[in-house]
């Protein structure tokens, strides 16, 4: 039976069913479908170097008929470069080819498929620097067949990857930082420019409303750090070797139910999306607001740095997205930071 073109996808969104494009402006870098581990299957908010780390990417389809020998190819980025993909890929994680897998199993509307990659970063890696209260995970996937007489889609590379435009492509880029103390709470990163020439990028902040601060994604991502706890759940589930992991460990412990708190506290603290909108504004050398100009150089990368004030009441979450994009709204890329109040004294 003929098989309809461009059925495999990665998901954007916990919600995506692959039958539509993803609509102009949309966060594409938070997808569910790439997470990171430890070989025992354990999520890690950031790798470590030296080791090995595993990078999972869930395939999806439309078709209700099985596809097999699919493939997923995967590069861990620093998307300050202005994008992601092979030209931006990290020499530990196999450079402009990537590391690539083969799904075990079938891939269908029914059955979505998991590939698993190894990963072992050095410290060049270290691109946040060595900092305990912050995980970085930006990874880019290709999902394609090579296999007649249906391919689809392609192996890279060279390029950069187009979440927007090829549902073939995948991006995770999730942050989450512990807000602790007086004042505004600093958060640095670099811009870089893509092209060869000069020019000048608009970089935007913007804060998600409600339980949009907080929803699947950003949950996982709160549970696999060492100061958040699940409380009024279930027993653990057993531990999964991560060869054989299906869904990040954390969605599975969330789906059993449980209250996400903070870990340490004399009493029950719960996460929550903040009640009142935090104060934040850019700040690079050419000023301090929402939205910032900036012109950079090719090969420059330009600091910036997220000053978040929020009313600090522990347990309380704000979640923003770092937008950089060209002055006529070509979206390049972004980040999506997490920040959870906790007491200046909170250590765990």
């Amino acid at each position: 039976m003929t098989r309809m073109p461009g059925d495999l996808y990665v998901k954007y969104t916990s919600g995506d069913d692959g039958s539509a494009a993803i609509p102009a402006g949309e966060a594409y870098w938070a997808s569910p479908s790439i997470w990171l581990t430890d070989p025992a299957g354990n999520s890690i908010p950031s790798a470590v170097v030296g080791e090995d780390n595993w990078v999972h990417v869930q395939v999806d389809s439309t078709n209700t008929n099985p596809r097999s020998t699919v493939k997923v190819q995967t590069w861990v980025c620093d998307f300050t470069a202005g994008f992601i993909g092979p030209d931006a890929a990290r020499a530990s994680s196999g450079g402009a080819s990537g590391q690539t897998a083969t799904v075990a199993t079938d891939v269908s509307q029914a059955t979505p498929g998991v590939a698993h990659v190894v990963w072992r970063p050095d410290v060049t890696d270290l691109i946040n620097g060595p900092n305990p209260d912050t995980g970085h995970l930006c990874v880019g996937a290709n999902v394609y067949v090579e296999t007649l007489p249906a391919p689809e889609g392609a192996r890279l590379s060279s390029g950069r990857l187009d979440v927007i435009d090829n549902r073939h492509h995948g991006w995770k880029n999730v942050t989450v930082v512990r807000a602790a103390g007086e004042g505004p709470a600093p958060i640095a990163f670099r811009l870089a420019n893509p092209g060869p020439e000069a020019d000048v990028f608009v970089v935007m902040a913007r804060e998600l409303d409600g339980e949009a601060a907080m929803g699947q994604v950003e949950q996982e991502h709160l549970l696999a750090t060492g100061f958040v706890d699940l409380a009024d759940g279930p027993p653990d589930p057993p531990p999964v070797p991560a060869a054989c992991l299906r869904e990040p460990r954390e969605r599975t412990r969330l789906a059993q139910g449980g209250q996400l708190v903070l870990r340490g506290m004399p009493d029950t603290r719960p996460l929550r999306p903040a009640e009142q909108r935090a104060r934040f504004a850019l700040v690079t050398a050419e000023g301090r607001d929402h939205a910032l100009e900036v012109g950079i150089r090719p090969g420059e990368q330009v600091p910036v740095v997220l000053a978040v004030d929020t009313a600090r009441e522990p347990g309380e979450v704000h979640t923003f997205d770092i937008v950089q994009q060209t002055r006529d709204g070509l979206v390049l890329g972004g980040a999506r930071l997490i920040t959870v109040d906790v007491p200046e004294w909170h250590c765990c």
